[in-house]
């Protein structure tokens, strides 16, 4: 999925750099629980009605082929462009590198990626790179602006266009285009909701492991919350706040010691998938065998989980998405139309059923290339 500068501060989808241990804070979010309910049976349970809750899933089961990016640039966009991509230090922005350059040859263009370790220094080391290279357009990743504004500023002065993605901010102030922000993040929180309501059939005890560290994780806590409160009354949730230092040490520890102090948990909803890496090694191993779960952002790993059925489900990243659409702002920047405003992510939520693939990332709409090809008169 997908869903990252210090890499202690960076989006949630670099956590797999965050090795320290902490502890854990648990807080109620909802009391109501129900008995009675066959998870394999969805609709069906003695402590709510859930038919609603089931159709809604069949949508977001549906794999998206539309995109909500439809106004075409209308001219003829120049080629022989170079943009810069700051690599922010993790293998997750690593792959967006590829992803990018991939779709700058629909335009003619060139990506030039400049790579990092993560760490303060280096990442405005790269800006700075950028002002002495002066290419025509900027993308970066899953930095939080406060780190590099000044370095925004300057780039943005020169007048190279900037597009960015994945953090909690916003465009303006020198980024002409941000995708994928906090507000985007949220709409993830309803479909984890219609997920639990549709498969414990309106009455299942839910706990979602969190990462309050990360801002940008907020909007799925709220929207879980309130929306599975109106899906589903039938059903209680519990929040498992994990420290950034558990990330890849400790964290399905924390979660396997929660659910057998409260052995009626049968739902666990991850704010990110490698969270759960490893997770369920560690429930066969403590004898849960009836744990069903919901990730978000699968990298390969995860994807593996679900297609043998360790893992009830993820919502995938829109990666290919992202990286698309920051390209498309800059081609109609550098051509002189209207920047689009940011695109409605789609989601998508994979089970071993709709799988599309286990063993490599994919775009949430399958003809997302030709998609932009004929945004951008490439077709």
């Amino acid at each position: 999925m997908h869903r990252y500068g210090n890499p202690r501060t960076r989006h949630f989808r670099l956590l797999l750099l965050m090795v320290a241990a902490s502890s854990l804070v648990v807080t109620a979010c909802s009391s109501s629980k129900s008995k009675g309910t066959d998870p394999s049976k969805p609709g069906s349970s003695a402590g709510g009605d859930a038919s609603k809750a089931v159709a809604l899933l069949a949508q977001y089961t549906t794999r998206p082929t539309t995109f909500s990016l439809t106004v075409p640039v209308g001219k003829p966009i120049p080629t022989g462009k170079t943009i810069a991509y700051i690599n922010c230090g993790n293998t997750i922005c690593a792959s967006q590198g590829p992803i990018l350059e991939t779709a700058a040859k629909v335009l003619g263009w060139t990506v030039n990626t400049i790579n990092t370790d993560g760490t303060p220094a280096q990442i405005q080391n790269a800006w700075a790179q950028v002002l002495r290279q002066k290419p025509d357009g900027v993308i970066y990743t899953s930095t939080p602006r406060a780190q590099i504004n000044a370095q925004i500023h300057a780039v943005a002065a020169a007048g190279i266009p900037i597009a960015a993605c994945c953090e909690a901010d916003e465009a303006g102030d020198g980024i002409i285009y941000y995708s994928e922000n906090k507000s985007a993040i949220a709409k993830e929180g309803p479909a984890i909701a219609t997920w639990i309501a549709a498969t414990s059939g309106g009455s299942g005890d839910a706990v979602f492991a969190n990462t309050p560290e990360f801002p940008i994780l907020s909007g799925i806590a709220s929207t879980l919350k309130s929306s599975l409160a109106e899906q589903c009354p039938g059903c209680s949730l519990s929040e498992l706040d994990l420290p950034l230092s558990s990330i890849g040490k400790n964290a399905t520890d924390l979660i396997v010691s929660y659910l057998r102090t409260h052995p009626k948990t049968k739902y666990v909803a991850l704010s990110t998938d490698l969270v759960g890496l490893g997770l369920p090694g560690m429930l066969k191993s403590a004898g849960l065998k009836d744990i069903k779960t919901i990730g978000n952002a699968p990298g390969t790993p995860t994807l593996q989980y679900i297609a043998t059925g360790q893992q009830a489900a993820s919502i995938i990243y829109p990666e290919y998405e992202n990286m698309y659409a920051m390209l498309d702002a800059l081609a109609r920047k550098i051509t002189g139309v209207p920047v689009q405003p940011a695109f409605d992510p789609p989601v998508f939520i994979v089970t071993q059923k709709n799988l599309p693939s286990s063993t490599t990332l994919f775009p949430v709409v399958p003809d997302l290339e030709a998609i932009f090809a004929k945004l951008w008169g490439k077709s």
